[in-house]
């Protein structure tokens, strides 16, 4: 017997969403990505415990821990955030990490002086952490600059951020970076 091809439904197909999509989690991505550029010693497990410990830490430094994850972190939390996360890796790989706010250092007036003194910081041993406004609301690691692009380990998945889709100002079209935000993350010794 020859059986008729099966239609496929016509009901509307939609999108999955993507971890991510529904909450504000990039903070603690960003963290965690910062930590894993600098300590290749991070497996998935021990990524998966600083982010347990992250989450959990949560409560002692806020008094509504749904309020990160619904709405974001601010950089306050994130940097109470970053000394859990440097407390984990001295005490689990005994890697020491220096963390310095560079808001001051790398914030000007153009884009070219700004590409500068980003690439400045940046070597095989540091990154830095910078929060992206403007189109979008956004923490993500930079960890090399180019003439044109920044390299980023991002948890939206965006590898690279075009200096012509960047601005120091208010945009809704254009990634505005949050110099005030920028903290560099240097691996310092192993012990």
């Amino acid at each position: 017997m020859v059986r008729a091809a099966r239609k496929t439904p016509t009901k509307r197909r939609v999108e999955p969403y993507a971890q991510g999509d529904l909450d504000c989690l990039c903070a603690i991505y960003t963290i965690i990505n910062a930590v894993r550029a600098l300590c290749p010693e991070m497996t998935i497990g021990a990524s998966s415990r600083l982010f347990r410990r992250l989450i959990r830490s949560l409560n002692e430094h806020t008094n509504d821990a749904l309020s990160p994850i619904i709405i974001g972190t601010n950089r306050s939390l994130l940097q109470k955030l970053l000394t859990e996360a440097q407390s984990y890796v001295a005490k689990r790989f005994k890697v020491d990490l220096d963390i310095q706010p560079k808001g001051r250092t790398v914030n000007a007036k153009s884009l070219d002086v700004v590409w500068d003194h980003l690439s400045a910081i940046l070597d095989e041993r540091t990154v830095v952490i910078l929060e992206l406004g403007g189109c979008c609301s956004h923490w993500t690691v930079l960890y090399d600059v180019k003439p044109q692009t920044m390299l980023l380990l991002d948890s939206d998945g965006q590898r690279h951020l075009k200096k012509s889709h960047c601005t120091l100002g208010p945009s809704k079209t254009h990634y505005r970076l949050k110099l005030p935000a920028a903290i560099a993350i240097s691996r310092v010794r192993p012990t």
